[in-house]
């Protein structure tokens, strides 16, 4: 009995302190990448890929997606007075008459009206789902006259 009082009591032994830093070290370590890892896939609202136009040009951006339709690729601009932005039109015709991306991408139209800057968000949602979607591509476009 008093043995066992002694090591419950006594300093630890110096492998098993070294053992008990390893871990910490290691517990650390992990909670770091971790706590990375979760920040990666977060958008802040000022930062995108960044893209330039004078006024009046129009630039195109395809949009990589399945080529079916469950999924719908939407975009907004939070300043539409400074970039327009619109989907151009597929030129594949379905036997209905609709149009259907065949190439598995869409194309979108971004044009600059006025001089400044405006953040272009590409949402991509299941067809008929609630909710905004998930972020696709995020731009801040920086419009200047010529």
């Amino acid at each position: 009995m008093n043995n066992q009082l002694r090591f419950l009591t006594g300093p630890m032994p110096a492998n098993t302190a070294g053992l008990h830093q390893f871990y910490g070290l290691v517990l650390l370590i992990s909670l770091l990448a971790i706590l990375n890892a979760c920040n990666a896939n977060r958008t802040d609202s000022n930062k995108g890929q960044k893209l330039r136009l004078t006024v009046g040009d129009i630039k195109e951006l395809p949009i990589f997606i399945l080529p079916d339709t469950t999924r719908q690729i939407t975009a907004t601009s939070d300043n539409q007075e400074v970039v327009d932005v619109s989907r151009k039109p597929t030129v594949a015709t379905t036997g209905n008459g609709t149009n259907s991306p065949s190439t598995g991408s869409v194309i979108f139209l971004i044009k600059g009206v006025t001089a400044g800057t405006a953040k272009v968000v590409f949402l991509e949602k299941q067809t008929g789902a609630d909710g905004s979607g998930r972020v696709r591509k995020a731009y801040v476009v920086t419009v200047v006259t010529k």
